[in-house]
């Protein structure tokens, strides 16, 4: 694994339902949209730490729909 990743936290669906305090329902959908920047490894979804940051930061003050 390159240095860069060493100290990533991964997120999974249920990390990102608690961090923004939506549904199940939400956070897979959200997760599948393709303005987010998750990762799909066989039928499981990731998001880095930093990716969500980077994310809510682009959205912030605005609104997204799923």
């Amino acid at each position: 694994m390159k240095k860069e990743y060493e100290n990533t936290k991964i997120l999974k669906t249920d990390d990102l339902k608690n961090i923004l305090g939506i549904g199940r329902d939400k956070a897979y959908a959200l997760m599948r949209s393709e303005a987010f920047p998750s990762t799909k490894i066989g039928r499981t979804c990731f998001v880095t730490e930093k990716k969500l940051e980077i994310w809510l930061d682009n959205y912030a003050g605005r609104e997204f729909e799923l």
